[in-house]
């Protein structure tokens, strides 16, 4: 499978999948080693978030890699919600990984924090691809979409990825993706002008209501010739989403947990897999069903009012589904009265 087969898992359509027990995933595993993160993008529900800020627990890392291989799982990324270079222990899970036997280990940054150092660091540990999101190709736009001033150095790492690859030897995919909105949707000729000979391959996904927990982006962010009405999504039945604190999410992006099905320090991988909770959702999927689920407002496109699967494990967040903040970044920067 390649990186645009992988980009398009969530629409794909796979009725295959679509039962209670489905096999166990042998990619799409994701684990977010925090919910930590460095920027601010305009489209991201981080910036909403209230949940408590923290990383991921060693062992547990170390123990939840051995059950998923042991369940079949063969390939694994190390991010989530946060941006995997804020934590020091990252290259010791990549080596984790490697050492237990997993053929693909990978992860998404947004490349401000990645500096030669670190860099070195996650490659010589046995990194098999690294993807730099980059949200506009040319720094005032990239500013606004992210939040944060830092083009010019994610550029500079980025080319430092190609000479460390050229320098050490090491085979390790680069890729740069790009997530569009109506602010960008016109600029992906220029990706290819900026990013010419710095990237494998450059991946575009159209912006969209991310985890169900941003309704905004329908009506603020939304790139104009995007008509999708309905979105197909294989995650409940195709991936592994770990959170920081230890939890089996249906979503990589549940920044309040409200997709959590299970409490993985207290019941195995497996167990939690194949939970009633878990069968739960997958039923109201087939059934296309999801009324007060999260994920009702990310597939049919709309406002929807949701309740956590599991509440004792969710933070409440009055604001999470508010849109002044999207709102007004926009009107500062013009684009709205």
């Amino acid at each position: 499978m390649n990186l645009q087969e992988r980009v398009l898992l969530k629409k794909a359509n796979r009725d295959e999948l679509y039962c209670l027990e489905p096999p166990f995933p042998t990619t799409n595993f994701l684990i977010e080693t925090s919910n930590a993160c460095n920027h601010a993008c305009i489209f991201c529900a981080h910036q909403k978030m209230k949940r408590k800020i923290g990383k991921i627990n060693t062992e547990f890392v170390f123990d939840i890699l051995k059950q998923a291989y042991d369940l079949g799982t063969r390939e694994v990324g190390f991010y989530a919600t946060g941006e995997p270079f804020l934590v020091p222990e990252l290259p010791d899970y990549i080596r984790k990984a490697k050492e237990i036997g997993y053929t693909y280990v990978y992860l998404t940054s947004n490349g401000a924090l990645a500096t030669p150092e670190r860099i070195r660091a996650v490659i010589d540990a046995g990194l098999d691809s690294i993807k730099f999101s980059i949200n506009a190709p040319e720094r005032k736009m990239y500013a606004f979409i992210h939040g944060k001033d830092d083009f010019d150095t994610v550029l500079e790492h980025l080319k430092y990825l190609n000479q460390y690859r050229k320098e050490s030897g090491r085979n390790y995919k680069i890729f740069v993706t790009g997530i569009l909105t109506r602010y960008t949707e016109n600029m992906k000729d220029m990706y290819f002008d900026v990013f010419k000979g710095l990237a494998d391959e450059i991946v575009f996904k159209n912006v969209y209501n991310q985890g169900g927990y941003m309704p905004e982006i329908d009506t603020l962010l939304r790139c104009t010739y995007d008509n999708e009405e309905y979105r197909r999504c294989n995650l409940p039945f195709d991936a592994i989403s770990v959170t920081c604190e230890g939890y089996l999410s249906v979503e990589n992006a549940d920044f309040e947990n409200m997709l959590v099905v299970a409490d993985l320090n207290k019941v195995s991988l497996k167990d939690g897999w194949y939970g009633e909770k878990m069968k739960k959702i997958r039923q109201a999927f087939i059934d296309d069903k999801l009324e007060g689920t999260l994920c009702d407002g990310c597939v049919h496109h709309r406002f929807s009012e949701a309740k956590p699967l599991t509440p004792e494990l969710a933070t409440d967040n009055p604001d999470i589904f508010s849109d002044r903040l999207v709102r007004e970044r926009l009107k500062k920067a013009g684009y709205i009265d």
